[in-house]
C-alpha cells in the first residue's frame, strides 16, 4: 500500500459506516469537504474533522467552487473560511470541477486571494482533468496543485500519472480505493515527490483545547442526544435517557446551550447539551443534576 496515504471524504462517506479508530491507523492525512458552493454545507464535515482530529490525524479542508461572478467567489471564500476556521485545518483546497461563470480564471483567483487573506494558510487547487486546459487557471499562484488521473480506476496505483501538468503535488489516483475501517470505496491520493507530507499536513495535530476543564457527573432528567460535536446540527451518537449519568471532563457555552464533553473508549469525544445558554450563562435550569 502506498504511504503516505491521503484520502478525501465528504458527506458521501456517512459517519455510521466509518470506524474512525481503525481508518485513522491507515491514513496520514484526510481532506474533508466543507461545502458545495456557499449555499450548501456538507452534512458531516464537522463530525469527520472532530473524529479524525481527536485521533491525531492531520486534517485539511476543501470547498467545491460554484461562484457565478467575482463577488460571489469572494463570498464563497468567506463562508468557507468561517465554517472551517474553528478546526484550524492544516491546508485549504479549492475543488474546481464545473464552469459556473465565464471568467473562471479570474473568479477562482478572487476566491484564492480572499481565502488566503482571511486564513493566512496555504491554499491549493484541485482541477478536473477535462477542465484544466479550458479554464487556464493561474495555478502558479497556489501553494499546491492536486490533479486526478485514474487510468483503469482499479482501486490501486497502476503507474498512470496526470498529463495536463507534470508539475503537480498531489495525485488522486482512484475513486475505488478500499481501506480497513470503511466498507465502501474511497478516493485515494499519493504525493508526487515535489512536496512532502510535512508541507501538506504540517505538524500532526493534537487534541484542540475545548471549553473549561472540569471533572464531574451529570444525571439526566430528560432524554438528550449525545452528539459528535457541540452543535445540534451534528450526528447523534446515542439518545441518553432520563436517569442515565455520564462523566464529563469539560464544559462550554456554545451554540445557544451549555455543553459538557465525555471522553469515549475509542479516544473520541461525545458532547451533551445540558440546557439553554446566552453564550455566557444559563438562561433556564439545567436538564439534569451535577455532582
Amino acid at each position: 500500500m502506498i504511504r503516505p496515504m491521503i484520502i478525501d471524504i465528504s458527506e458521501w462517506q456517512h459517519p455510521n459506516q466509518i470506524n474512525y479508530s481503525i481508518l485513522a491507523k491507515e491514513i496520514d492525512l484526510v481532506i474533508v469537504r466543507v461545502q458545495y458552493g456557499s449555499a450548501y454545507c456538507d452534512k458531516f464535515y464537522q463530525t469527520h474533522l472532530q473524529r479524525f482530529q481527536a485521533l491525531g490525524v492531520p486534517t485539511a479542508v476543501y470547498a467545491w467552487v460554484r461562484g457565478i461572478n467575482h463577488e460571489d467567489m469572494a463570498q464563497e471564500a468567506r463562508v468557507f473560511y468561517k465554517r472551517a476556521k474553528a478546526f484550524q485545518p492544516c491546508f485549504y483546497w479549492l475543488d474546481v470541477e464545473e464552469q459556473t461563470m465565464t471568467d473562471m480564471r479570474g473568479g477562482v483567483e478572487v476566491f484564492r486571494q480572499t481565502l488566503k487573506q482571511l486564513s493566512g494558510q496555504k491554499v491549493g487547487v484541485y482541477i478536473a482533468h477535462h477542465l484544466y486546459q479550458p479554464f487556464n487557471l493561474a495555478v502558479e499562484n497556489f501553494d499546491a496543485l492536486w490533479l486526478p488521473s485514474y487510468g483503469s480506476n482499479s482501486g490501486s496505483y497502476q503507474g498512470v500519472q496526470p498529463t495536463v501538468n507534470k508539475n503537480y503535488d498531489l495525485h488522486q489516483y482512484t475513486s475505488n480505493g478500499r481501506l480497513p475501517g470503511y466498507s465502501d470505496v474511497l478516493d485515494l491520493n499519493r504525493l508526487s515527490g515535489r512536496k512532502s507530507l510535512q508541507y501538506l499536513a504540517g505538524k500532526v495535530q493534537t487534541e484542540r483545547p475545548w471549553g473549561i476543564a472540569e471533572e464531574g457527573t451529570f444525571t439526566l432528567q430528560t432524554a438528550i442526544h449525545l452528539r459528535t460535536a457541540p452543535t445540534s446540527a451534528t450526528q447523534s451518537i446515542a439518545v441518553l435517557q432520563a436517569g442515565q449519568s455520564i462523566h464529563y471532563d469539560a464544559f462550554a457555552h456554545e451554540q445557544n446551550h451549555v455543553w459538557i464533553r465525555q471522553k469515549r473508549e475509542d479516544g473520541t469525544y461525545g458532547y451533551l447539551a445540558t440546557g439553554p445558554s446566552d453564550g455566557q450563562k444559563r438562561t433556564s435550569p439545567a436538564w439534569g443534576s451535577f455532582r
